[in-house]
């Protein structure tokens, strides 16, 4: 019985919330809504962009030093050398990791951004390459000192994550020939579609993603393969901010870097490459 009453007046709590809340006008209920939204987006800038944007610039700012009374402040001249001396220590770490690439037995992907290529490598031996067009890199990226750029790019770093608007190898379904003719024409290689916009996106466990994609502006495909990568992408990048929050081991900030190559070598390389390459990266 005593349960029972309980739950009876539960029901009857339930049934005077919900007539309250039907006697309240829509324009209320509409501000009220507005309010909380407003009081979330707040939360999100100062607790979420501010923290960062104060980061990266701390972070950006660790190296330009002010020069000051005191006679131990660096001069100008020994932070050049500074550069000049990270600067050969990442040119050493490059020469290191193609040479542990030049042990492997697959395709690798070099992109110098000094130089501006993208470029095939197996064995040492650069197999094609191909002129990039446009460099553009994230805020955080962007603000990264020098002396931690090694952190993100030299490498060789090994893809975990690899999606794009083309398919690698091409999907061949076969059906049992009928005579010798039918057979013949069965086992002829299957022609990949030429006429498809090319876009990929690779990430890494540092956090560091790397997207490469057409250097032409107007779409030669089907606009709905464009949008499905996109999503795809956006789908990504929200479940790693998701992650970032509800799991301790996950770093929040990923650091975009983004080039522009011809289609048809844009092409060319992702399905020359394995699935998940080995990539280095020389500034």
């Amino acid at each position: 019985m005593k349960i029972n009453s309980i739950l009876q007046r539960v029901k009857d709590l339930l049934v005077k919330g919900i007539a309250l809340l039907s006697a309240i006008p829509l324009k209320t209920v509409l501000v009220f809504i507005s309010i909380q939204l407003a009081v979330l987006a707040l939360a999100f800038v100062v607790l979420g962009l501010l923290p960062v944007h104060r980061e990266v610039k701390r972070i950006s700012n660790e190296l330009v030093y002010q020069p000051g009374n005191s006679p131990n402040s660096p001069t100008h001249a020994s932070i050049e050398l500074a550069r000049q001396l990270i600067k050969s220590e990442h040119h050493e770490a490059i020469l290191n990791s193609t040479f542990m690439l030049s042990k492997s037995d697959s395709i690798s992907l070099i992109i110098d951004l000094n130089d501006s290529l993208a470029i095939l490598s197996f064995k040492g031996i650069n197999l094609f390459q191909s002129k990039i067009s446009t460099i553009k890199f994230n805020k955080g990226l962007a603000k990264l000192p020098l002396y931690l750029l090694d952190s993100l790019f030299s490498g060789p770093f090994a893809t975990e994550t690899e999606f794009s608007s083309i398919e690698k190898f091409p999907i061949v379904v076969k059906k049992a020939p009928k005579d010798s003719i039918e057979a013949k024409l069965a086992n002829k290689a299957p022609e990949l579609p030429k006429h498809r916009d090319v876009f990929w996106y690779f990430s890494f466990s540092n956090s560091l993603t790397i997207e490469l994609h057409q250097e032409e502006e107007t779409l030669v495909g089907l606009r709905s393969d464009f949008k499905k990568y996109q999503l795809k992408k956006s789908k990504w990048l929200r479940q790693k901010n998701l992650n970032a929050i509800t799991q301790t081991n996950q770093r929040g900030y990923t650091y975009q870097l983004s080039i522009e190559i011809p289609r048809e070598d844009a092409r060319s390389i992702y399905r020359a490459l394995p699935v998940n390459p080995m990539v280095i990266v020389r500034y």
